[in-house]
């Protein structure tokens, strides 16, 4: 019975924010999947537009497969931190590489593959942002 009624933690910065936009980019991808289900490769696969971006369910399966990590992650301040810099990598690489290519990889099809950039760039700095600004709370409080 101790566990239940151990005193818990407020949650840090970093693990609200990576909750808030790792739960809209996940409605965000399951709104994709539902507009495009198919999970067909290169060029010549279909795609859907969803706010915006392009959507299938490649697409949308990468992006289950990044941000459904973070509910775990976020279970421990340091774990939160580390997820959301490996995130804002991942996201900043592939946004880049979407604009130079419609088809990244010859896996992801984007045909507005501008649209997309911005959301994988945007979406990285965000996450970068959120890290940032954990890392100078706690400078903050260990000072």
């Amino acid at each position: 019975m101790e566990a239940a009624t151990a005193p818990r933690t407020q949650w840090t910065f970093a693990q609200w924010g990576i909750v808030v936009v790792a739960a809209f980019q996940l409605v965000w991808a399951t709104a994709g999947l539902i507009a495009e289900p198919s999970f067909d490769f290169g060029d010549g696969a279909a795609t859907e537009r969803v706010l915006g971006v392009d959507f299938n369910g490649v697409h949308a399966l990468s992006g289950f497969l990044l941000f459904l990590p973070a509910f775990y992650f976020v279970q421990k301040p340091r774990w939160a931190v580390l997820y959301a810099i490996y995130v804002a990598v991942a996201l900043l690489v592939t946004g880049v590489w979407a604009i130079f290519s419609t088809s990244p990889a010859g896996i992801f099809t984007f045909p507005n593959n501008g649209a997309d950039a911005i959301l994988h760039i945007a979406t990285g700095v965000v996450f970068a942002a959120i890290a940032a600004i954990q890392l100078g709370l706690d400078r903050q409080t260990t000072s």
